[in-house]
């Protein structure tokens, strides 16, 4: 064989091998999930999915997104510009409804529609973080402080406005400094101290809560129950899927000062997906987390009891996927019937709103 001839084979061989690759890039389908930051449940939940997804189902690769508010992840499903997110009763309740963070959007249930429910799961409970040595032991104490209470526009952000306003009567930029990043980057901020309250939902333990135990003494704010009668409080545990529950101290280990179980709150989330996503897909989706669910567990101790069948379908919202009911149903799953609003309902409550509105005005004119 001469030089040139094995010259021509070794290049026409590196051809057909990057032709082979390139066609095996090009036929594999990449999925974009929308997930909160690193530490939280979600971010673990949103993994373990990818995970399964990227090991089971050939031809199918998930990459989880930790940039952006949850109720961004959901526009951007709603739209088809983005494949999985975090979804959540509340956050299904307010899109349909057009309000807090979703009051600049037209149409909000027919975006609601868009997006379908494949399962459900807690979000765990809220922790508000302080370092022991900041001399803050209550809600109360954050007065004047810098305090994360979740990104701009984030539901989360709205529903511990309204925790802190019931426990204390306190307002952010006006009583104390609201911090305003994303999850993953205030988790960093927060262990170099760069400001004084942490809130943020987890189950406990908290991967990234624990770390921080592990060098710092750190204690968890508990909610006041004598505040529970006031109208934030209210309209805070109104919403759909909340409920009542306590952190152990020994969750967190000798460095949490907590000598009692601290007094919280928490809600159910979700994971939603595009509703033109092809049904088998994701039926094999489904199987693929589903049926290697040790896996999952395996991942953190708290997925364990925040990853079950009953939970899975206990706080869903909106349509469920015909993948995921397939796979339900197979499995002889009986679902909670999903939390869902139709167009009478949403013309009751924007006639409610409006007319809250007109009498307002009118008690202000009378003023003038």
């Amino acid at each position: 064989m001469t030089n040139n001839f094995k010259k021509f084979a070794v290049a026409a061989s590196a051809v057909v091998f990057t032709y082979v690759v390139a066609t095996a890039d090009a036929a594999e389908k990449r999925y974009t999930l929308g997930s909160l930051g690193a530490g939280t449940t979600p971010f673990l939940v949103n993994t373990a999915w990818a995970k399964a997804v990227n090991k089971y189902v050939p031809g199918h690769k998930i990459q989880v997104s930790a940039v952006g508010a949850a109720t961004k992840h959901q526009v951007l499903v709603a739209k088809r510009r983005m494949d999985f997110a975090m979804g959540a009763q509340v956050a299904y309740r307010l899109m349909a409804y057009e309000i807090g963070p979703f009051k600049k959007i037209k149409s909000g249930l027919a975006m609601t529609k868009t997006m379908q429910s494949l399962f459900s799961y807690p979000i765990g409970v809220y922790h508000a973080v302080v370092y022991d040595s900041s001399g803050i032991k209550s809600y109360k104490d954050i007065k004047g402080k810098k305090v994360f209470i979740g990104p701009p526009a984030g539901v989360a952000t709205r529903n511990v406005k309204m925790i802190v306003d019931a426990m204390t009567g306190f307002k952010p930029g006006k009583d104390f400094t609201q911090v305003k990043m994303g999850w993953g980057p205030a988790a960093q901020a927060f262990q170099d101290r760069k400001f004084d309250v942490w809130i943020l939902p987890s189950a406990a333990p908290s991967p990234a809560i624990s770390q921080l135990a592990l060098t710092n003494k750190v204690r968890l704010l508990p909610l006041d129950k004598a505040s529970f009668s006031h109208p934030s409080w209210k309209k805070y545990y109104s919403q759909p899927a909340r409920f009542i529950s306590h952190i152990d101290p020994k969750a967190y280990g000798k460095n949490l000062v907590n000598s009692e179980p601290v007094l919280t709150t928490g809600a159910y989330v979700g994971l939603v997906v595009r509703s033109d996503m092809d049904a088998d897909l994701v039926y094999n989706m489904m199987k693929a987390f589903w049926d290697h669910i040790d896996e999952a567990h395996a991942l953190s101790v708290q997925l364990k009891d925040t990853l079950t069948t009953k939970l899975a379908v206990s706080a869903l919202s909106g349509d469920v996927h015909p993948g995921a009911l397939r796979y339900w149903k197979e499995k002889g799953v009986e679902i909670v019937k999903p939390y869902k609003l139709t167009e009478a309902d949403v013309k009751k409550f924007k006639a409610k709103v409006a007319a809250k509105k007109a009498k307002a005005a009118a008690a202000a004119k009378m003023k003038k």
